[in-house]
């Protein structure tokens, strides 16, 4: 009974936003300071400490369109006028296409306000998947 009642619960917190964005094709990014499991992806945060291990999940409901994804992580600089925007982290993967979700983490070393975005190799002008969390002493 209470394994019934986990994945129900998982497909509720997954399917909720989809129902409120009206769109089901959109893709989620969560931040967690645990691996992304069924169990961890109902508790997403953002806010972590220097030098740990933030873990992300991107959910992408019909699939991803390549084999490739390029994820960037870019930092808000707020001794700007203007807040400043400084490209702090970008990698490229190899995904499995036959999965609708990609996990993984990274490690920062300054604390700051960043975002998160993710780009489908054909369409590296707009992110398809963007979140933002900070990262704090």
């Amino acid at each position: 009974m209470g394994k019934i009642f986990k994945v129900l619960l998982l497909f509720f917190m997954l399917a909720v936003p989809f129902v409120l964005s009206g769109c089901s094709d959109d893709a989620l990014l969560y931040f967690n300071s645990q691996p992304i499991t069924k169990e961890t992806v109902n508790y997403p945060s953002r806010s972590f400490a220097v030098g740990q291990k933030i873990y992300y999940v991107v959910i992408v409901p019909k699939g991803f369109k390549n084999d490739y994804i390029r994820v960037q992580v870019v930092k808000k600089e707020d001794k700007t006028n203007h807040w400043g925007y400084t490209i702090y982290h970008s990698r490229d993967f190899h995904i499995d296409t036959s999965k609708n979700y990609f996990t993984d983490y990274i490690v920062l070393g300054e604390a700051g306000y960043y975002f998160m975005q993710i780009f489908d190799f054909d369409h590296m002008d707009i992110p398809f998947a963007r979140n933002d969390f900070w990262v704090k002493r």
